[in-house]
């Protein structure tokens, strides 16, 4: 879905400009002043107003969204609009109201708005579409949603290869119902059977020959998707090969859609927020439509591992009281020591799953980013734990053993940090192996780990240097 943005002016400062223009829609509305609210929402582009709309009171929501004067722009706000408030938009307008907004959504649009909807929800939109536009989405639904044809658009454009360019440029030019095509990237090139057999760019369709037939014209490597594959699988290509759309063909080669650049950012989008919740050890995006009962069971078992490590480090604390209760100065260096190495953990297990999302970095790369990791973390460590010697050479130069005190935070620093690198940059890779989300081993495992070792390895250095 495609519209004018040139005549929809953003608004380039997010904070004030937006509140001022929030607080005058406000007035507005509980003035119900019909005729200036469509003229000002007119101006505003889409993305802007999605941003009114999610901050303006409930009651207003609906109201606003249904003042929207053109249909496309209601549409593409539909689309920046959070699921709360689209369930409340949908659950509290008349069907007639909605069917031409719904009727601008491409095919692949619609599929993602009525999956963010309840049943009921779903079947109140659906019963808005035309015979036609249902036709296409029952085609689309049948999809897992989380694959190239739960992501493709059926709307394409397409010629056979014995066509000329002649032909297809003037059928670009003049095709009547162009403006249901959702954009014309590519002109992709099908046999007969509608097997697909290559691809025209509209600058190389300009530059060749009018005579020239299609199939003399095209490029037979094509980058193409299954319509199984996933949708990661689909960004990284479109990504890899910097397209604007990539074609979906079935087993047999039959196109069947294409996937857009623009649905490839909601992906890579999507994808990066669902690792940064994995790895908070939380698994919705949604938090604030949740209840805070939900919210636990999420975050609970995630925790549950940092708990039990926590358990474990103060067993291993008491089994080694007598250390520190003869060596007291210890206690001061326990927690700067545990610190490092687990931010140096953090670093590590970011670089490895962000490097396993984007297939940059892959299974077979282990050794080299172990040996990568590796150093960095003796770099790291040597430098900090002579800093860290350093200073508690200060804090307690009258301690008779002092030097014994510098050696064991020295020494400890230097391999908690070298251990914290190869556990962060080893445990993605396992769980990518068992196939399991490495950004899991990002969270409470690998700072749970870390934490535990640590504390193992600190009071065993400082029992053999003090030899206690």
């Amino acid at each position: 879905m495609m519209i004018d943005t040139h005549s929809h002016v953003p608004v380039a400062d997010s904070g004030g400009k937006l509140l001022k223009l929030r607080d005058a829609i406000e007035r507005l509305l509980r003035r119900d002043a019909k005729k200036p609210l469509e003229k000002i929402l007119s101006k505003i582009h889409p993305a802007d107003l999605g941003q009114v709309i999610e901050g303006i009171p409930e009651e207003y929501v609906t109201i606003l969204f249904l003042s929207i004067p053109n249909p496309s722009v209601a549409a593409e706000v539909m689309a920046t609009l959070s699921t709360r408030m689209l369930s409340d938009v949908v659950r509290e307008a008349d069907v007639t109201r909605l069917a031409p907004i719904l009727d601008q959504l491409a095919p692949d649009d619609l599929v993602d708005f009525i999956g963010k909807l309840d049943e009921e929800l779903g079947a109140k939109v659906t019963s808005a579409l035309t015979k036609d536009s249902q036709e296409e989405l029952e085609d689309l639904l049948q999809y897992d949603p989380n694959t190239a044809g739960g992501i493709m658009t059926t709307e394409f454009f397409s010629m056979t290869d014995d066509s000329r360019v002649e032909q297809a440029v003037e059928a670009i030019r003049g095709r009547a119902d162009m403006e249901d095509v959702e954009m014309v990237y590519y002109l992709y090139v099908t046999n007969s059977h509608g097997r697909l057999m290559g691809v025209v760019s509209l600058r190389q369709l300009l530059l060749a020959h009018p005579s020239k037939l299609l199939r003399d014209v095209m490029n037979s490597r094509i980058i193409r998707t299954l319509v199984t594959d996933s949708q990661e699988t689909v960004a990284k290509l479109v990504d890899k090969y910097r397209l604007l759309a990539i074609p979906v063909v079935d087993e047999e080669g039959i196109l069947l859609g294409m996937v857009t650049v623009d649905d490839v950012i909601n992906v890579i989008e999507d994808e990066t927020t669902r690792e940064m919740l994995a790895m908070a050890g939380t698994s919705s995006s949604e938090l604030l439509t949740q209840s805070p009962l939900n919210i636990f069971k999420l975050r609970a078992p995630w925790l549950m591992a940092a708990f039990l490590g926590g358990v474990g480090a103060a067993f291993v604390l008491d089994q080694y009281e007598a250390t520190l209760a003869q060596i007291i100065q210890l206690s001061a260096f326990l927690p700067i020591v545990m610190g490092m190495a687990g931010n140096v953990g953090t670093q590590a297990a970011t670089v490895a799953v962000r490097g396993l999302a984007t297939g940059s970095l892959k299974l077979s790369h282990f050794k080299s980013l172990l040996i990568k990791e590796l150093s960095v973390g003796l770099m790291l460590g040597s430098f900090y734990g002579l800093m860290l010697s350093l200073v508690s050479y200060l804090m307690f130069h009258n301690f008779e053993s002092v030097p014994n005190l510098m050696l064991t935070v020295g020494v400890s620093m230097l391999m908690n940090i070298c251990l914290a690198a190869i556990i962060a940059s080893s445990l993605p890779m396992l769980f990518q192996r068992l196939g399991t989300d490495p950004a899991l081993a990002s969270g409470p495992f690998v700072l749970t780990s870390i934490d535990v070792l640590g504390v193992i390895n600190y009071l065993i250095v400082a029992s053999i240097i003090f030899d206690i």
